[in-house]
């Protein structure tokens, strides 16, 4: 995860979707192209609606994303992320047939497999990597309490081994480009994009509520869009935003405008989907940006490159407090009646006067209630990794389908590893950290932040089978993109070969 030097121009970036590889452009075709975004952005939403025959159309869709994967590196890292993509988009778009059970969990281990190969065909290791091992002492440990705990080992157990091939291969295949000096930001939005765009199709076609609960279709009451429940917008919609805010702030890019529309209309998508978690961590990724983006040079001279002044950003935040306050006082306090009810998901604005806390922890409280008790009963081990002792898992758990739902973060690592495991979990959290602060990687460090923060709300980042992993590959895209957020220095200094 060390940080390669910036590309200069002419750069390579991969523009021939999905299986071309990278051809050396100028900037007389710079990235962010509108013409390319759409046309990869309808491209992946194609492939995706290859889902909708039933086992057929999956078997043909994740087909060739196994060709994709052998296909080269670049490719392989779409497949994943359009894989993870898929998983929650609106069942009305992808149905999630049977096929789609063990096809999930074979991908990021043919990616790995393939990633493994590349990476000493450029020179990398991910054993040089602090943030890796940290990771890898971390699976050992809740290998270990998941076993201790004797509680439904076997189901713990796959889904850690899930969970290490998935984090593996994105920390591998981002190894890899990250080396071979592939930029992969175009086609990130593009996906962000086809995101928009099934969206749109949702509200188009009327089927933007729809909800799937406990794996029966129904009606919702909020906003679904693109997805198959509101509250994947707390980590989907967040970590979009996050990623076109970062491009848009510290890219390299001369056509990075074209974010501002998406950025935009996936706020709004945010606030129809009253998923409180997705606005928590959109501003907690953006503090983080803009907390970090400084002026720093990196070993080779490099400065990085800041688009937008610090102090323009927050003149423009103070503005818009102050028009919305100016609103809030003209119209009698509508706009603070109706933040409280978004906060406090209430569905009447004219009964959200003041902020009940209560209410706001509401829906979470049991959870958090629930693992505190595990924890305490358990201290040392906790009862193992991503499962959970409520009747609703006993009563569905099976090796390849065994969902929990946990309250937050903080709760469900106690809860699962114990003091043990929290220790590692801990440990990995801070390495990783420190080794992207060490690297002034901007974006992926934004992209971890909101990731955590979203996870206040339900916890995603240890799910390997659905929105965790699109959270990883979304913290991968952000590292890529960290390395195209620099200036090269007037005096070019001597570039040592770039380490992954």
């Amino acid at each position: 995860m060390a940080t390669a030097p910036p590309i200069a121009q002419p750069f390579e970036i991969a523009t021939a979707w999905p299986f071309g590889q990278p051809r050396t452009l100028t900037l007389t075709r710079p990235p962010l192209d509108l013409a390319r975004v759409m046309l990869n952005a309808l491209l992946i939403v194609a492939l995706l609606l290859i889902n909708k025959p039933g086992n057929a159309g999956a078997g043909v869709f994740f087909a060739i994303l196994a060709v994709m994967v052998l296909w080269s590196p670049q490719a392989a890292l779409k497949a994943l992320a359009i894989c993870w993509l898929g998983i929650m988009v609106n069942t009305a778009f992808v149905p999630k047939s049977l096929v789609w059970t063990p096809a999930r969990l074979a991908l990021p281990l043919l990616a790995f497999v393939r990633f493994s190969i590349d990476m000493p065909r450029v020179g990398a290791t991910l054993f040089t990597s602090p943030t890796y091992l940290s990771f890898l002492a971390y699976i050992v440990m809740m290998a270990v309490c998941s076993v201790a705990s004797g509680w439904y080992t076997q189901i713990a157990l796959i889904k850690l081994l899930n969970f290490w091939a998935v984090v593996s291969a994105i920390l591998s295949g981002v190894t890899v480009l990250r080396r071979k000096k592939i930029d992969l930001t175009e086609w990130f939005v593009s996906l962000i994009m086809a995101g928009t765009l099934l969206g749109i199709l949702a509200i188009a076609l009327g089927v933007d509520n729809n909800f799937k609960n406990l794996g029966v279709d129904q009606r919702s009451n909020v906003f679904v869009g693109a997805f198959l429940h509101p509250n994947c917008h707390s980590v989907y919609a967040s970590l979009f935003v996050t990623f076109l805010t970062s491009a848009f702030l510290l890219g390299n890019y001369p056509r990075r405008k074209i974010t501002i529309p998406l950025i935009g209309i996936w706020i709004m998508f945010m606030i129809w989907s009253k998923a409180r978690a997705s606005v928590l961590a959109t501003l907690v990724g953006f503090v983080c940006l803009i907390a970090l983006a400084q002026p720093f040079r990196n070993r080779f001279g490099w400065r990085l490159r800041i688009n937008v002044r610090r102090s323009a950003l927050l003149a423009g935040i103070a503005l818009i407090v102050i028009f919305g306050l100016f609103v809030d006082a003209a119209t009698g306090g509508s706009v603070s009646r109706g933040l409280i009810a978004f906060i406090q998901k209430s569905g009447n604005e004219s009964e959200s006067s003041s902020l009940d806390t209560e209410q706001v922890l509401a829906s979470r409280q049991g959870l958090i209630d629930n693992s505190m008790k595990n924890f305490r009963e358990h201290p040392l081990f906790g009862i193992g990794f991503q499962v959970a002792t409520d009747a609703r898992f006993e009563q569905n758990a099976t090796l390849f389908t065994a969902p929990v739902e946990k309250g937050v973060i903080v709760t469900a690592v106690l809860e699962e590893g114990g003091v043990l495991g929290t220790t590692a979990f801990v440990i990995f959290l801070l390495t990783m950290i420190l080794e992207l602060l060490a690297n002034r990687n901007v974006p992926a460090l934004a992209m971890l932040a909101a990731f955590l923060a979203s996870n206040m709300g339900e916890v995603t980042f240890f799910s390997p089978g659905g929105s965790g992993s699109f959270g990883w590959t979304m913290i991968g895209a952000a590292m890529i993109l960290g390395d195209h957020c620099w200036h090269k220095a007037a005096t070019p200094a001597t570039e040592p070969s770039p380490r992954g």
